[in-house]
């Protein structure tokens, strides 16, 4: 496929070679999809068809795909052609569309402004493999990708191990703020080297909660916004949005910066989110990546030319690769999300109860000597984090073990780079447990560390 779009606007030059080269050949999905508006006699998709009458015992002579009977009685609203065929690899048309609309009502006023420049949704495998896919797509081996200090460690396994690329850290934290200095002055030290960047933000963050208060969050969006303005070098900023809206405390930005901070030249703003953790269908493992695209793009080629040629890359990501998603999730969760209203009353009452866990959370912390354990500052999310404070402390790997063998309490060990603390998932316990789990966190410190 030729990508005129993406050369004529200079997306092109953003891309990785393995970006550049990734394409989505006319194959075996190409063929069917033309069978299925032309042909009499379609033998070209690998799935058994026959007629419903005989594979369920009712339904008649229509033409459905092959299934188990035991598989399908256990989702009973579905048809079978929502479950059991392969999904589309651009992703279930019905789906994209819908999370599109829900990205837009999640906008608000901001949708209006949003809407000419919000590309289609391009549907992976969790925002895991949104993440994995949208890097390759930018950097290659060598290349460097800023990230705070304080992150999912999974972004090391994806940026080193798999695509072989390096991580330029900052600091996350300056005093209890996030270090927005720090990260401008990580984007301009790339910029020395090449003429683009990609920047990787995560709100709530993972692991320490954080959520920016709403001044700061305005400052972090004015500060990208300048610092892109002269549209002499290139950034690509690409939202992990996993934990959006989960934010407990009124003055933090509860709500992805993606939805104001419109591209610009010199600016590419890229939302990765998904029913994971927003609808909470956690195996469901499905993702969206949704870039906004400057206005200078769309005004030259339109936003379907764009659509079209972004769409093919990813969706030959998806063919030389897991092929494609659930069929099954994306069918309910586009069946879902046809009364936002309801998803978003549904989310009030899930928000709530973490809500009071992490309210309990805040009052407990107070019982914990800082001197030894020190908690990040945390609005939202599912996590806190504790910094081991003293240099000469225990490694997190064995306060960690201390904490299950001697309290039966489990957290996770974050030892990396420059971090060396413990990260506690408060989403998965229960109101009462907290002051306990505070109480073994204090106790297990002062075990190792008198």
């Amino acid at each position: 496929m030729k990508f005129e779009a993406l050369e004529k606007v200079g997306a092109m030059s953003l891309l990785s070679p393995w970006g550049q080269n990734m394409h989505l050949p006319a194959g075996i999905f190409h063929w069917s999809g033309r069978a299925k508006a032309e042909a009499e006699i379609n033998g070209t998709i690998g799935t058994a068809k026959g007629k419903a009458q005989q594979v369920f015992g009712a339904g008649g002579n229509k033409n459905v795909t092959m299934a188990l009977p035991s598989m399908k009685k256990y989702i009973p609203n579905l048809d079978p052609e929502q479950i059991f065929p392969y999904a589309p690899d651009k992703g279930l048309p019905a789906f994209s569309s819908a999370w599109r609309n829900w990205i837009l009502r999640k906008a608000g006023e901001d949708a209006r402004a949003l809407d000419p420049l919000l590309g289609q949704c391009q549907v992976t495998p969790g925002i895991t493999g949104g993440l994995h896919n949208t890097l390759k797509m930018f950097v290659g081996p060598g290349d460097p990708v800023v990230v705070p200090d304080k992150r999912w460690e999974n972004y090391d396994n994806i940026i080193e191990i798999n695509i072989g690329a390096k991580p330029v850290e900052f600091p996350f934290f300056t005093g209890d703020r996030f270090n927005i200095d720090g990260m401008c002055d990580a984007i301009r030290s790339v910029w020395k080297q090449q003429d683009r960047a990609i920047l990787v933000l995560n709100f709530p963050n993972n692991p320490t909660g954080y959520s920016p208060p709403r001044v700061e969050a305005d400052a972090i969006k004015k500060s990208l916004l300048e610092l892109t303005a002269s549209g002499d070098k290139w950034l690509v900023v690409i939202f992990d949005d996993a934990y959006e809206g989960y934010v407990y405390d009124s003055d933090a930005a509860n709500r992805s910066l993606f939805y104001e901070m419109l591209p610009q030249k010199g600016l590419v703003t890229i939302k990765l989110d998904g029913i994971s953790k927003e609808m909470l269908w956690y195996g469901g493992r499905i993702g969206t990546i949704t870039m906004a695209y400057p206005a200078d793009w769309v005004n030259a080629v339109g936003r379907d030319a764009l659509d079209k040629e972004w769409g093919n890359k990813f969706a030959g990501i998806s063919r030389s690769t897991y092929s494609n998603c659930s069929m099954l999730a994306q069918s309910v969760a586009a069946a879902a999300l046809q009364d936002l209203d309801q998803i978003l009353e549904e989310r009030k009452v899930c928000t709530g109860i973490l809500a009071e866990r992490y309210r309990i959370f805040k009052e407990e912390l107070k019982k914990i000597d800082t001197s030894r354990l020190q908690c990040n500052p945390f609005q939202g999310g599912f996590f806190n984090f504790f910094d081991i404070v003293p240099k000469n402390g225990p490694a997190a790997e064995d306060l960690a073990d201390h904490l299950l063998k001697k309290y039966k309490t489990g957290t996770i060990p974050v030892h990396f780079g420059s971090l060396n603390g413990i990260r506690v998932a408060f989403c998965s316990v229960e109101a009462e447990d907290i002051p306990k789990l505070c109480e073994n966190l204090n106790n297990a410190a002062k075990d190792l560390m008198p």
